[in-house]
């Protein structure tokens, strides 16, 4: 019953049903949701088991999406294994839209970013889904090994210097060097300039997000699966 609530629950956040004239607040009210309250949404990526919760789904066999409220994020964090990634959306009464800010977000976690909040890379989505795209530059990129690519990500995202950007990667500042040069080599592009980085981080953020519409259709599989038939039972039966 509860996976049939979740479901109901992104049909009414993505085709902004009148959730009274169907019965769905009570239904809410009895799986402990208020909906005058905000949700965000996390979706989560491990190889181990993860904890239990009552508002969640899996989306595929690799990715699940938990819902909570805000002040349940810190403790449920410390909840989860290692080797975890962690994508976050924003607090929303539109549900649908936090897991899509979530699904973006853990698309750019990484082994030093392994908990991704939306509000951290919320400027980049706009450049994900514009036409803005370099290819040629993406696929010689991609060819880089993955510290090198993750050495330009957070040289970009955290905009530090040098000798900051070595100790979050806990490497020498030389090596910082060695990388940044290795990527102009391989692209042309020099990261230390304001004009060459531009189409480097595009490259780097199209690569990264290539699986967001496939994650963002099997999100919508969701709601689509309730059919008009499927509605009309969903009142009569609660």
């Amino acid at each position: 019953m509860l996976d049939k609530f979740m479901h109901e629950w992104l049909y009414v956040s993505d085709y902004d049903v009148p959730v009274a004239n169907n019965g769905f607040d009570g239904r809410a009210k009895m799986n402990g949701v208020d909906l005058d309250v905000k949700y965000l949404a996390m979706v989560v990526s491990s190889v181990t088991n993860l904890p239990e919760w009552r508002l969640a789904f899996d989306l595929d066999k690799n990715n699940r999406v938990y819902v909570m409220r805000p002040k349940q994020e810190s403790k449920f964090l410390t909840s989860l294994p290692k080797e975890t990634s962690v994508g976050i959306g924003k607090r929303h009464f539109d549900l649908s839209g936090s897991i899509k800010e979530a699904l973006f977000a853990l698309l750019l976690s990484n082994k030093f970013d392994s908990i991704v909040h939306y509000d951290e890379v919320a400027n980049m989505y706009s450049i994900v889904h514009s036409s803005l795209d370099y290819p040629d530059v993406r696929k010689k990129l991609s060819q880089l090994d993955e510290d090198t690519q993750l050495t330009l990500w957070l040289y970009t995202k955290k905009q530090a210097t040098l000798s900051s950007l070595a100790h979050i990667l806990m490497v020498h500042p030389k090596t910082i060097e060695y990388r940044l040069e290795k990527i102009r080599q391989a692209t042309q592009l020099n990261p230390k300039v304001g004009i060459d980085l531009l189409p480097l981080t595009v490259a780097y953020l199209k690569e990264k997000t290539e699986n967001l519409g496939i994650l963002e259709t099997e999100l919508q599989s969701f709601s689509d699966d309730m059919l008009p038939r499927d509605r009309t039972i969903s009142v009569s039966l609660d």
